[in-house]
């Protein structure tokens, strides 16, 4: 569950996010629901709209986890994105990369896990945004 139920978001990301969490392969997930549910209270922009301090999808973000105190550099992508064996990117459709998408540089997200713990993360740096590359339609 989300702790933070508003999002912006481009409208090409949105739509491919409402595609996915709606498949078969990934609809009965907890995080897929509790994205579902961001994503229709979303605020949706086009991708030159999109603010450079915002997290959007193949963003590389600078994070730090604040339960462990653990700085982490990943890229946020697409389930079907993900490379096998890549420790620099996190799936938008496991919990830490869900509760990372649409959080702003310095702002605080948290995320109950599987396990019933809450994930407590700060955006610290967005090292590159597709939007502010001049990528808008990737």
């Amino acid at each position: 569950m989300l702790a933070k139920l508003h999002l912006l978001m481009n409208e090409l990301d949105h739509a491919r996010l409402e595609r996915l969490v709606d498949s078969p392969e990934y609809n009965k997930m907890p995080v897929a629901q509790a994205l579902a549910e961001r994503l229709d209270n979303a605020d949706i922009a086009a991708p030159e709209e999109i603010p450079a301090d915002l997290v959007s999808m193949h963003s590389r973000i600078r994070f730090r986890d604040l339960k462990a105190d653990l700085l982490m550099e990943k890229e946020l992508v697409y389930p079907h994105n993900l490379k096998q064996d890549a420790t620099d990117q996190l799936s938008v459709m496991a919990p830490l990369g869900a509760a990372l998408l649409g959080a702003r540089v310095g702002e605080e997200v948290h995320w109950q896990l599987p396990n019933g713990k809450d994930a407590a993360l700060m955006v610290e740096e967005i090292l590159y945004q597709p939007e502010q590359a001049g990528e808008l339609y990737r």
